[in-house]
């Protein structure tokens, strides 16, 4: 019996079940979550900061 199983007897004997996978794809999935909403507010300021820097040209209307 190796350690991993011995760690697994160890756990089910105490009523416990080994949640490392979950709990590793769980903190991956939040952190691609946060991932994409960092980028989406980066492209979203960096648009908007690129809109006001264009010259403002107001046309006046003559009658």
């Amino acid at each position: 019996m190796d350690s991993q199983e011995q760690y697994e007897a160890l756990l089910a004997k105490w009523g416990f079940e080994d949640t490392t996978a979950e709990d590793h794809a769980r903190r991956q999935k939040r952190a691609r979550r946060v991932k994409a909403v960092v980028t989406f507010f980066q492209s979203s300021f960096k648009a908007l900061k690129k809109a006001s820097n264009r010259p403002q040209r107001l046309s006046q209307v003559t009658n």
